[in-house]
């Protein structure tokens, strides 16, 4: 094996890809050091990838077209986020194969005790089932509600070690933050 291939091997490994949860681009948006985390992203791009989902798109995109935020349009600001951080790495997964992990995931969440509806969990599920699929390190969400309950995290863990795929790290919006400004990591 060449070094540069080895090289090449171990940045790989080295490297974090991280699909944020559609709350975190709110986070970003009202975030009064924003410019400061875009600089440090451009400086941490060898380091991390931020992937996005178009199911995260289109939640981000159903914002009412006329909210807003500083005086500027919540959907254009979140969408413009979007697009800045996830650039050309939106990830392709076939929806039917996901959908019947996500629905294998909210079965096991409510056998664990889950108690909210199909519904209201679907998304949640999608995107780490997609995380999952895609074998990415790290889900970013502060969605404490749903997403990263007791129950849904066991479920994820449960059907996740059951079909043979790896479940991400999940850590909130001043975790990734961190991981972006330390690109030494």
């Amino acid at each position: 094996m060449s070094k540069d291939l080895k090289t090449s091997e171990i940045n790989k490994r080295l490297m974090k890809r991280i699909l944020p949860d559609t709350n975190i681009y709110g986070e970003l948006v009202i975030d009064k050091d924003i410019a400061r985390i875009k600089d440090n992203f451009e400086k941490s791009k060898e380091k991390l990838t931020i992937y996005g989902l178009k199911l995260v798109r289109d939640e981000l995109r159903s914002t009412h077209k006329h909210s807003r935020v500083e005086g500027k349009n919540l959907r254009v600001a979140l969408l413009s986020l979007y697009d800045y951080f996830v650039r050309d790495h939106e990830l392709k997964s076939k929806m039917e194969e996901l959908n019947k992990i996500a629905d294998n995931y909210y079965k096991t969440y409510r056998s664990f005790g889950g108690s909210k509806s199909k519904n209201i969990m679907m998304n949640d599920f999608l995107i780490v089932a997609c995380a999952s699929k895609n074998n990415l390190d790290i889900v970013v969400s502060n969605d404490n509600i749903t997403m990263l309950t007791e129950n849904a995290v066991r479920a994820y863990n449960n059907i996740n070690e059951l079909i043979g795929l790896k479940t991400p790290k999940f850590i909130n919006y001043k975790d990734f933050k961190e991981i972006i400004k330390n690109d030494d990591q």
